[in-house]
């Protein structure tokens, strides 16, 4: 393999026109097939526009060589009269790079992932003059893009700010409703059949097959926690009411009647830790735990001794299914429900919820001498066939339509050059340009089969909004504070769950963790949450 897989892509994929994971917004897969609005000529004059863009994550010169190479430059060029003419730093220099270009006030057209690098925001960008305020441009020269954020209210309250500016074009989510659940709980099908068991419900049910894997069976890895002691996806602790796992909204804040919340501050992080101190002491979670940053890699996995974990998709767990029969050939990974307290309960929080994320693509500099063009360029990105050609790249190449919907063919899904997401940043837009996303590229059937069971048990009622926007001073606050608190938090989260530390000090941590600032940076974000409901 090409790399570490984080997103393995099964693609055998025939899409389907209506994805039972929440309501498409807009047109379906097969609609954007069928309609077929085109790119158009912008210019007949040629003419570059620059773009500066971070692919350190998705390096694909070892398939395309140059990144000028890439087929979609090419394609746009052909149907727009445009040519976008990349900046690409050097791998690791791309903050250094950046800063750079600050100083030096010398900005390319369009920039690519310009809120990951600017930590004051982008109101803050406009108001310094590095670039524009979009709202006029999409209203007046940008239909595509206009239609598709204004097809829903989540989309029109995610892609501006809370003053009412737009500094970006917005990547989009095909799927952009509730029930987009996007990890949980697995478990090993095989050990649960070779015991006799159903699938858990409880973590009463949870103990008696982790006791019994470990004792019947001699599986001495147990539960595989990542190295913060807090399962991914909140997989072990959303049964505690309380979340802190969720980068995509909110990171470790949750919303809870209106009120902004910190885990480790509710009565129920003391008794998560506190069950999972027990379970430790029991030999029930993997004791090499604080060495693996999560379970979603796939070699971490496979051991013929883990018991279950945590993953996303189906084609992880296609891939580290695939990776441990080698092992057993009974291995057999598959997503299991939450775990509750009790049958019946009702779980709050969850992981990407409430709205898939949206990302703050495409920023138009000060430096572009035709910031019309620029927009209108990006718009193409936007009509049915931009979303074709983002999505899926080539007809004839790198997919077929079969039954009206695309196919990946074997360029694609085979290729020894690296993963379908490899190849589909070589051959299609990189995943970090402006357009409507079908989530993942993947096959959007066996994500909806996996996320109904992780969403079966769960309202994600805590969910914190994706979209709250810290404005700078409340960035300064985050910035001050929360760096020690996130990681005197992981130390003790861990000591708590080995028994290095008494749950009789969790009110002494409590109060370390106020003295650290907690309290501030949670008023930070209530402050920009009340403006988030604003809008």
């Amino acid at each position: 393999m090409k790399r570490i897989v984080v997103l393995i892509l099964t693609l055998v994929l025939v899409i389907t026109s209506a994805v039972a994971l929440g309501e498409q917004v807009g047109p379906t897969i097969a609609e954007h097939v069928t309609r077929g609005t085109k790119m158009e000529r912008l210019t007949e004059e040629p003419v570059t526009l620059t773009m500066w863009i971070d692919m350190t994550s998705h390096d694909v010169t070892d398939v395309v060589g140059d990144f000028q190479n890439m087929d979609i430059l090419k394609a746009i060029e052909e149907k727009t009269g445009v040519r976008i003419e990349l900046i690409v730093p050097p791998v690791g220099e791309a903050a250094t790079n950046f800063s750079l270009m600050l100083t030096n006030r010398k900005y390319p057209d369009i920039i690519i992932g310009f809120d990951n690098m600017y930590s004051s925001g982008g109101d803050e960008a406009i108001e310094e003059g590095i670039i524009l305020d979009l709202k006029d441009l999409v209203e007046q020269y940008m239909p595509n893009y206009q239609a598709a954020r204004t097809a829903s209210e989540y989309r029109m309250l995610n892609t501006i700010t809370d003053e009412g500016t737009m500094p970006y074009i917005c990547t989009l989510s095909y799927q952009d409703q509730s029930s987009i659940t996007y990890g949980g709980p697995i478990i090993r099908q095989d050990v649960l059949d070779k015991l006799g068991l159903d699938m858990p419900v409880t973590f009463d049910d949870w103990h008696e097959y982790l006791t019994r894997a470990k004792d019947e069976l001699g599986m001495t890895r147990g539960l595989g926690l990542a190295n913060t002691g807090i399962s991914k996806y909140n997989a072990f602790n959303a049964a505690f009411d309380f979340g802190m796992s969720d980068p995509a909204q909110g990171g470790v804040f949750y919303v809870k009647d209106g009120v902004v919340q910190y885990g480790p501050l509710s009565e129920g992080y003391k008794e998560y830790v506190t069950l999972m101190a027990q379970w430790y002491s029991e030999g029930l979670i993997d004791p090499d735990f604080t060495s693996t940053i999560t379970f979603d890699d796939g070699v971490a996995m496979m051991s013929g001794n883990l018991c279950s974990a945590t993953s996303e998709h189906s084609g992880v767990l296609d891939y580290v299914n695939s990776l441990g029969v080698a092992i057993d050939p009974d291995f057999k990974f598959v997503a299991a429900p939450t775990p509750v307290l009790n049958e019946g309960d009702q779980l709050h929080y969850g992981y990407i919820h409430g709205g898939a994320p949206i990302t703050k693509s495409a920023a138009i500099s000060t430096s572009c001498e035709d910031p019309v063009l620029a927009a209108r360029l990006l718009d193409q990105l936007f009509t049915d066939e931009g979303f074709l050609l983002c999505n899926y790249g080539t007809e004839g190449k790198t997919y077929e339509i079969v039954d009206g919907v695309p196919v990946f063919t074997d360029l694609v899904t085979h290729n020894d050059k690296g993963t379908p997401t490899h190849m589909m940043t070589a051959y299609a837009a990189p995943i970090s340009w402006p357009f409507v996303s079908v989530y993942g590229r993947e096959d959007t059937d066996a994500l909806a089969a996996y996320s109904e069971i992780w969403d079966s048990n769960n309202d994600y009622s805590y969910s914190f909004p994706s979209g709250v926007t810290l404005n700078a001073e409340e960035k300064e606050i985050y910035a001050d504070y929360y760096g020690d608190i996130e990681s005197y938090v992981q130390e003790m989260t861990v000591k708590f769950i080995m028994g290095l530390e008494s749950i009789d000090q969790y009110d002494n941590f409590v109060q370390v963790l106020k003295d650290q600032g907690i309290e501030e940076v949670m008023s930070a974000y209530q402050t920009a949450y009340d403006r988030y409901m604003s809008r």
